[in-house]
């Protein structure tokens, strides 16, 4: 059970729920109305947050 509170602290951890929040809005609501090419963008949006959360992590879950 400690490990799931570490790993709630990993802000990389956090962008991950909130990231799969919104896919299951969107998959199941059509929460956001987004063409084709704004899917692409916000895609590239998450790789870019995804490349400087890592950049910034400077331990490992367990040693949080």
């Amino acid at each position: 059970m400690d490990i799931i509170f570490k790993a709630l602290k990993s802000k990389t951890v956090q962008f991950s729920i909130a990231l799969a929040i919104l896919s299951i809005l969107q998959g199941y609501v059509g929460f956001l109305p987004v063409s084709l090419a704004g899917q692409a963008v916000v895609g590239c949006i998450i790789a870019s947050c995804v490349t400087v959360l890592r950049f910034v992590t400077v331990a490992p879950i367990a040693e949080k």
